[in-house]
């Protein structure tokens, strides 16, 4: 059975969470959003015929094709250390976003990565979210150089799931051939 995907702020996938559920097998990527032209053109070339949607604040559950998990890391700008901190106060905090789009779709999974300040400055609203649309999750950090980097980066991720209350059961998204 193969598994459907929808991935939001793609970007190239340098984060790579399309890349990685097809390098292992039995994933397919659906749609990308994507706001960023030349990002639009790169994952084009690598997904050909894949829909691409350009701005995740117009994009509606019902215009999407369903899928099993939505994957994706808002931009991490307004929880980072490097950045001015601002958290849920940033316009570019688009966290609220995703959790709309995770109410709307159902998926059977969501995957999320952003940055490990996102405990301090963060985490408990996307937490109260997920908690609102009965989601319940786990999350652990995790170095880059968990896997090879020269670097430590932590990152955040997060794998949500409908809680017994919310749950249907797994079930694949079946479409006809």
């Amino acid at each position: 059975t193969v598994l459907t995907a929808g991935d939001l702020f793609s970007g190239i996938q340098t984060r790579g969470m399309s890349l990685g559920l097809r390098m292992a097998g039995g994933f397919e990527t659906r749609w990308f959003c994507e706001r960023d032209p030349y990002c639009q053109r790169v994952l084009a070339k690598h997904w050909p015929g894949v829909p691409i949607y350009d701005d995740v604040r117009e994009l509606r559950g019902e215009m999407l094709e369903p899928v099993d998990v939505l994957v994706g890391g808002w931009p991490c700008q307004p929880v980072s250390v490097a950045g001015r901190r601002k958290g849920v106060a940033d316009d570019r905090w688009l966290w609220p976003e995703f959790a709309r789009l995770i109410r709307e779709i159902r998926p059977s999974y969501a995957i999320v990565e952003n940055g490990s300040a996102l405990l301090a400055r963060g985490l408990a609203e996307v937490l109260g979210d997920l908690a609102a649309i009965r989601f319940d999750c786990e999350w652990h950090c995790i170095p880059a150089s968990a896997i090879g980097a020269p670097h430590r980066r932590d990152r955040l991720w997060l794998i949500a799931y409908p809680n017994r209350r919310g749950w249907r059961g797994f079930k694949p998204v079946r479409r006809p051939n």
